[in-house]
């Protein structure tokens, strides 16, 4: 048979990709029946124009997926039972469906996210042609590749068999050990009877882990706004209720929290004392105090994300708000995804020892425990010396393209606009003057290749504020150094001609869709 195939020679996709997919829907939509030949590798790459060896590493796969077959002296031919390698017995289904055909379909009640825009990446199809602001993540191009693979080869080349089977759900013990010291070096009551380290398998597995064991049915979580999505969106797919908290240049307003807690059935406070993200605040040690004050007063744990303390700009970082706690309030939870790797969802809980025994408990009734060869290449990465090297290295990085960024915005950003330098994190928060809407402005911004995150992805209940977030983490310095003047520009027209707003996009769903 001859295939009806069509190439896209302008396309990223490979020839031999794009042949092999369509053959395999051509398999699965029936259109090429089982025992069926098709055309010879030298036929199809004159019929398509392409090399011999493009058709011939297509048909490679298909053989190997068992989908077509070759048989000497005769040619290639689909094979009797394609449905099965491709995921289904279409005959036997259909035999399946007739016999059942009285039963009454069950109707599922999906999950009721209660916000317009819940979570999803940013739309990647700017990136192509953008400069964009946007990832919150560490730069790849910073992650150590050559001393990872010496450690993981070394480890490889001397396996236990402990590194690959389920290990205690405490966690790692000399990496338990390790965050001790590390815990107590930054002022925390590490003794015996005080406070215990739990591995995680990353911040938000960690909160949810927490909630869990902490909330009644129905208590709200108070949260602050603008903070992490990650945080709201962990909470309403667990279907938690949520109060935002505003902040100032203090951090949280204890003010506003001490109402809530007055009138709401509020179970927890979730805060991000240092470096927060996104706005760079890091709270005062009066706020700080303040906001222990209320815990003790009203009997409420805080969950303190630490997220991002080993990677700062200046001077010393402040202590955890963990370490100004003498009452058992407040469970700190650690991450290595921005100063390390993101994806090796390795962190920590640190909690009072009267939960950490739940804690571990409920861990091992979830999930059994952590991936224990990744905490082991961690603690080895740690121990030789590498990581510690890596983390200056990366903030070195990381201070140069902040302050490329932060001369740029003095130089270019238009009066009545403002932010301040963050020492630590990744970002920096623009407030824009007011009636300039983060939407709005992203809509505009786009079409002049910049993308950043408007402020309203950042705010609980999305309101489209009049600021933003630009990321500096993933972003060369020559884009820096381009996108923001671009970007200062689009700001500037948009205050001089508000009129100009109107026209643009004015919701998630028009940006995103």
């Amino acid at each position: 048979m001859d295939l009806k195939i069509l190439l896209d020679k302008d396309s990223q996709t490979p020839l031999y990709l794009q042949i092999h997919e369509q053959i395999v829907s051509l398999v699965r939509d029936g259109l090429l029946a089982p025992g069926e030949r098709i055309s010879s590798v030298r036929n199809l790459a004159r019929d398509l124009d392409v090399s011999v060896t493009t058709v011939f590493n297509a048909y490679d796969m298909l053989a190997a997926e068992n989908i077509i077959e070759r048989r000497s002296g005769s040619g290639t031919y689909i094979t009797e039972h394609p449905e099965i390698v491709l995921g289904s017995n279409l005959r036997t289904r259909d035999e399946t469906i007739a016999s059942q055909q009285n039963r009454v379909p069950l109707e599922w009640e999906p999950l009721v996210i209660p916000t317009e825009f819940f979570g999803v990446p940013m739309s990647r199809k700017f990136h192509g042609s953008t400069i964009s602001f946007v990832s919150n993540f560490p730069d790849p191009s910073l992650f150590p590749f050559d001393r990872i693979k010496q450690v993981a080869t070394s480890m490889l080349w001397n396996p236990q068999e402990f590194f690959f089977d389920t290990g205690h759900p405490q966690g790692y013990q000399p990496l338990v050990e390790h965050l001790e010291k590390e815990m107590a070096l930054n002022g925390v009551a590490m003794a015996e009877g005080e406070n215990d380290i739990i591995i995680s398998g990353g911040f938000r597995r960690a909160l949810g882990l927490v909630l869990s064991m902490i909330l009644k049915p129905g208590q709200k979580v108070a949260i602050e706004a603008p903070t992490f999505h990650g945080i709201f969106n962990c909470l309403s797919v667990q279907r938690i209720p949520f109060v935002q908290i505003e902040l100032d240049e203090h951090g949280m307003r204890t003010d506003l929290l001490e109402q809530e807690l007055q009138s709401g059935n509020i179970g927890a406070i979730v805060v991000t004392p240092t470096y927060h993200n996104p706005t760079g605040i890091t709270m005062s040690v009066e706020r700080r105090s303040a906001l222990l004050e209320l815990a003790e007063r009203f009997r409420l744990p805080i969950i303190e994300d630490d997220y991002g303390r080993q990677l700062r700009y200046e001077g010393k970082a402040p202590l955890p708000l963990k370490a100004m706690d003498s009452g058992n309030y407040v469970i700190h939870i650690g991450t290595f995804a921005k100063s390390f790797l993101p994806g090796i969802r390795v962190g920590w809980i640190c909690a009072p020892s009267s939960l950490a025994y739940d804690i571990v408990a409920a861990k091992l009734g979830r999930d059994s425990g952590d991936s224990y060869f990744l905490q082991v290449l961690l603690h080895e990465f740690i121990q030789r010396g590498y990581y510690s090297k890596h983390v200056r290295h990366a903030a070195r990085e990381y201070r140069k393209r902040r302050n490329i960024m932060d001369k740029l915005l003095r130089e270019h950003l238009p009066e009545g606009c403002s932010y301040d330098i963050p020492n630590g994190g990744f970002a920096f928060w623009l407030k824009l003057p007011a009636g300039i809407r983060g939407i709005a402005l992203l809509s505009m911004a786009r079409r002049a290749g910049v993308d950043f995150t408007p402020g309203a992805f950042l705010m609980p209940d999305h309101s489209d504020i009049n600021a933003l977030r630009l990321s500096f983490s993933r972003t060369a310095t020559s884009e820096i150094e381009k996108g923001v003047v671009i970007l200062c520009e689009q700001i500037g027209k948009a205050i001089a001609d508000p009129a100009l707003l109107k026209r643009e996009a004015s919701s998630f769903k028009d940006l995103y869709e």
